[in-house]
């Protein structure tokens, strides 16, 4: 029988400090939060393959959107680095993920995946 686990990596922007300002603060904090943050085990929204198939889909798509926000691309390659250190080391396979931007009341800017060995 299969292991499924889920996972999320946020950015948890409801937690900055109201106190950052302009880009370039911003900017710091953010690669900070992507250098110490880690997945986490996640039991909310459960993705499926009609989101996300691949992790390089995943990648994809989350570029496409820090690229709106003229961020470095690092914001997503250094958790989708961890996320494969994962996979690696625990003989998983990626099924699905998704990728949401933050909303002001609602989510913070969140990676989801669905994995299972």
């Amino acid at each position: 029988m299969a292991e499924t686990v889920m996972l999320m990596f946020s950015f948890f922007e409801h937690d900055w400090d109201e106190s950052l300002d302009g880009p370039d603060a911003m900017n710091a904090e953010l690669m900070r939060r992507v250098t110490e943050g880690q997945w986490t085990p996640h039991t909310g929204y459960q993705p499926d393959a009609d989101d996300i198939a691949t992790i390089e889909e995943l990648t994809e798509r989350a570029c496409e959107s820090i690229n709106e926000w003229d961020v470095p691309d690092d914001a997503v390659r250094v958790p989708i680095e961890k996320l494969r250190a994962i996979i690696d080391a625990g003989g998983w396979t990626f099924v699905a993920g998704r990728f949401m931007e933050f909303e002001g009341h609602h989510n913070d800017t969140e990676f989801v995946v669905k994995l299972t060995r």
